[in-house]
């Protein structure tokens, strides 16, 4: 039998990590695999989907059309030997296609990658003999029809800014040093914020792990639901939190209480009253780490930003507050965000000294 168009298609940068074999178990784990053969078998479609992921950002200005990826699939078997010209299927019958697919082979293809890959030797993936993992969220867009618009909603407070297409919230649990997706969740973006994704990711981490996360996530309930699951944290958190020192430690850092939010009211009104608290607060006994980071520009100009991390690893001789800072900013590559002060190359990390 002559080969078919999926038959031929082999992205090698796909089928290098998720061969055919798999993809084949995978589809008929979810009741896809074919009864018939067609133009467009089950395996091809799922690899035109992740290469539709696959080249989502080699465009600029959006996201490449169906014509786009077909092309770049079959760019060397369009003519074959001995004069065959290979039919392609037009974007209807691939869209067809899709539809036809559904999403559940690549929920369960999800589900049989995913997962920490680093060993031991990886370049960046340890520290104080801790698997180093970070999570961080986004917005995705999707396309635009009353079904997406309904389930997932808009952008605004209310998700009612129709200026756009709907998007879905995705968090994401990535680990460092290999780029490798530990698990991921998403939603709605009207209805679920990056704390509440945050929680459905809890499952996933473990003891020996130290979990780095920006200064969004930083709150006594989300910082107790981590540390329950005997997984570390190194966390930045915004400079304006009121933080006492209840002892310094030898490298500049100290030791302080992240307190509940009703100690924290109570604090507040003391500090407003100018009353001394007659005892420590209720809440999570932290480490703080306070410093500086300043970006030299070609013109010799100097910016600086302050930042504040708050760890779970009180022993200062296990983790040094030097070392730690500069864990810290392994998150940005880790989870590819936008450039930041922090993360150009020429910069230097100044402790804060505590009185």
């Amino acid at each position: 039998m002559e080969p078919q168009f999926g038959d031929r298609i082999r992205l090698g940068v796909l089928t290098g990590e998720i061969t055919p074999e798999v993809v084949d178990e995978v589809l008929e784990l979810t009741g896809r695999a074919e009864r018939r053969r067609r133009l467009l078998p089950a395996r091809a479609v799922v690899y035109f989907v992740l290469a539709l992921c696959l080249f989502s950002s080699s465009d600029s200005t959006g996201p490449p059309g169906y014509r786009v990826v077909r092309r770049t699939l079959t760019e060397k078997l369009r003519h074959l030997p001995g004069g065959l010209v290979q039919r392609l299927p037009t974007s209807s019958a691939l869209t067809r296609a899709r539809q036809r697919l559904g999403d559940k082979p690549f929920q369960a293809l999800f589900e049989r990658r995913c997962g920490a890959q680093a060993t031991p030797t990886t370049p960046g993936a340890f520290a104080f003999g801790l698997r180093l993992v970070a999570w961080d969220g986004t917005a995705l867009d999707v396309p635009d029809t009353p079904e997406n618009a309904a389930a997932f909603g808009f952008t605004g407070r209310d998700g009612t800014n129709k200026s756009g297409n709907p998007q879905v919230r995705l968090m994401a649990l990535i680990e460092c040093g290999t780029h490798a997706i530990i698990d991921a969740a998403f939603d709605s973006i009207a209805r679920f914020s990056e704390h509440k994704l945050a929680r459905r990711l809890l499952a996933s981490l473990r003891p020996g792990m130290l979990l780095l996360a920006d200064r969004n996530f930083a709150g006594h309930e989300l910082w107790g639901l981590v540390e329950a699951t005997g997984c570390h944290l190194a966390w930045r958190i915004k400079k304006n939190l009121v933080l006492p020192p209840l002892w310094v430690l030898p490298d500049g850092s100290y030791v302080s209480v992240m307190p509940t939010p009703a100690e924290g009211q109570r604090l507040g009104n003391a500090r407003f009253h100018g009353r001394t608290p007659a005892r420590l607060p209720h809440g999570h006994l932290v480490r703080i780490i306070d410093y500086t980071v300043t970006v030299r520009s070609q013109d010799e100009s100097a910016q600086v930003e302050k930042f504040r991390l708050a760890t779970s690893l009180l022993d200062h001789r296990q983790a040094p507050a030097r070392q730690l800072s500069q864990l810290y900013h392994q998150r940005w590559g880790a989870t590819r965000s936008r450039t930041r002060l922090s993360e150009l190359p020429d910069r230097r990390i100044d402790l804060m000294s505590t009185a």
